[in-house]
């Protein structure tokens, strides 16, 4: 961590640039806090930078037997022969990419399942989902890029804000090509948050189904229980550390950490919704799918995989994740997992 004084003369210029810095230091001013607000504002910046500047992923624990299914679905995304990269610029100009491999099946299909990353990662470590509904059930696949990842723009992580805006566009980029497609959305956990999110937009009604995989209540939730586990951190609350950092977030990254929040949007979502979680999820606590499950308002289903770790169920139980998901989609519309291809 920087030094005390190093921090103060960070906190000094981004003040003198940024009101909302000098709206943080209010706060602290107001909790009479006063005399260490620069110091405050400071770690808030500093934590900003460990949380919310994109990461990238780190390929040592490839080989480690809980990681070879992720593993094999990065090698089948980059490897297959018909993967085609698809850019758009996102709403607030930003060029974002994602990855297309079309259907397997002879004439084609119009069923379509977009697969979302998550945190400090890039799209092909949802490659192991894709292929299961391309290779299984015969599905056109897009596994996008979130912003700051992989190959599409940006200098932030949006813990699924403006993510969610940006999946939309990949949504749009399905229908502008295929008006009759049939979409469904699969997550896991900022993707999964990214995925909830867009399902309290006003979606086209040809988004017929969302699976989320070890999704965030709220980040703000979530950012309070990552900090309460860290071994090492400043000796402030998470209660006096959060607003600093929303303000900093506000000026950094252009959106307030309090509006990356799936659980208000599964309130106003039509979208079936299948919510599944580890039972021993340590990152992102099992408890924040209960919350997220009972304020779901649209059709909806839960599993719970005993043992299985953050993003991890998939491995845990791969049949009675797969039997799961298959029942769920079956109860949407039988059509939507019609086998339509040879399994592999």
């Amino acid at each position: 961590m920087k030094s005390k004084k190093v921090l103060k003369k960070e906190v000094k210029r981004l003040m003198k640039k940024k009101s909302a810095l000098r709206e943080a230091v209010g706060f602290v001013s107001e909790t009479g806090l006063w005399a260490g607000a620069g110091t405050m504002v400071g770690i808030a910046n500093y934590f900003y930078g460990f949380s919310m500047k994109p990461v990238k992923h780190d390929p040592s624990r490839e080989g480690e037997p809980d990681e070879i299914p992720y593993t094999k679905g990065r090698i089948w995304m980059n490897t297959h022969p018909e993967r085609r990269d698809w850019y758009e610029k996102a709403e607030d100009g930003l060029r974002i990419h994602a990855n297309f491999i079309p259907t397997p099946v002879d004439g084609g299909d119009h069923r379509y399942a977009i697969c979302v990353h998550g945190y400090a990662d890039t799209s092909e470590s949802v490659g192991q989902f894709a292929r299961v509904y391309h290779d299984l059930y015969g599905m056109n696949v897009v596994l996008p890029d979130l912003r700051g990842h992989g190959k599409s723009e940006g200098t932030y992580v949006g813990y699924g804000y403006h993510d969610r805006l940006d999946l939309i566009t990949w949504i749009d980029r399905i229908l502008g090509i295929d008006p009759d497609a049939v979409i469904i959305l699969h997550g896991i956990s900022m993707g999964a948050a990214t995925i909830m999110m867009a399902t309290g937009e006003k979606l086209p009604s040809n988004v017929k189904a969302c699976i989320e995989d070890a999704g965030f209540s709220t980040a703000l939730e979530e950012f309070a229980h990552v900090y309460s586990t860290l071994k090492q951190k400043p000796p402030i609350s998470s209660d006096i550390l959060l607003p600093i950092l929303r303000q900093i977030g506000k000026v950094r990254a252009g959106y307030d950490l309090n509006d990356a929040s799936p659980i208000e949007a599964v309130k106003r979502s039509v979208t079936p919704t299948l919510f599944i979680h580890g039972e021993a999820d340590k990152f992102i606590p099992c408890s924040m799918m209960h919350k997220l499950f009972e304020a779901a308002s649209c059709e909806k289903m839960c599993m719970v995989v005993p043992g299985a770790d953050h993003v991890m169920s998939v491995v845990k139980d791969p049949e009675g994740y797969w039997a799961k998901v298959e029942m769920f989609l079956r109860n949407v519309d039988p059509a939507i997992v019609e086998r339509k291809a040879s399994e592999t």
